[in-house]
């Protein structure tokens, strides 16, 4: 005699099925988004970087580029001006969708094929990377600071310690005014650390730091 289950049986089961998915699934979806975080920000470091080796076949190492707009307070190029140079050397070799100027007159996004978004300001040091479309201004959650600073301006002190490690060939997480501690990272005592009231910028070398990984201890949430 075959022996099934009863609807009250049923019901016990899809009930603690139940229970059991509403308790994982929050734990799975933050999960998934810090997964797509962390391969979108490895990717774009690496893509915009060989874009910047590209370049430098074509016109020489980046300190000789006509790169400089000038100190992020009060740049020298205009927004047409920085976006021929970033097309020039970084923009003709990314797959890109569209350009267009942002609303705060000092800056511009460039829409990659892929979804991400660099919003690239008229200085050409600070960029922002978007990586969701949906979440723009997210800053250490879906927004990730920058910097490409390859050339010493004249409108800057070289002998700034601000500013030591901020200036390369490469395209790198924002470290300006950085310590070189993994704890001045997080160190909310500095407005640019990564943590709970804070600007956010540090929150990409934190994540690059810890091999594009966000850590475990991370002081934002998903």
């Amino acid at each position: 005699m075959k022996k099934g289950f009863t609807l009250a049986e049923v019901l016990i089961t899809l009930g603690i099925i139940g229970v059991v998915a509403a308790m994982t699934l929050p734990t799975l979806i933050q999960n998934h988004r810090k997964h797509e975080v962390e391969t979108k920000l490895a990717k774009i470091y690496s893509v915009v970087n060989q874009a910047i080796k590209l370049s430098t076949v074509e016109y020489g190492e980046p300190q000789y580029w006509d790169w400089d707009c000038g100190k992020t307070s009060s740049p020298i190029c205009s927004i047409d001006e920085a976006k021929d140079k970033f097309n020039k050397y970084i923009g003709n070799h990314l797959l890109i969708s569209k350009i267009e100027n942002a609303d705060d007159e000092k800056s511009f996004y460039v829409y990659l094929n892929d979804g991400g978004i660099l919003q690239v300001y008229n200085s050409l040091y600070d960029i922002i990377f978007h990586t969701n479309p949906k979440y723009i201004d997210n800053m250490g959650v879906y927004s990730f600071a920058f910097r490409f600073s390859p050339i010493v301006s004249t409108n800057r002190n070289p002998n700034d310690v601000r500013i030591r490690g901020t200036i390369g060939p490469t395209f790198e997480p924002y470290s300006y005014a950085w310590d070189g501690t993994i704890v001045g990272l997080t160190d909310t005592s500095n407005s640019y650390a990564c943590g709970v009231g804070t600007k956010n910028n540090y929150c990409t070398k934190l994540i690059q730091m810890n091999g594009w990984k966000i850590p475990k201890d991370y002081p934002l949430k998903f």
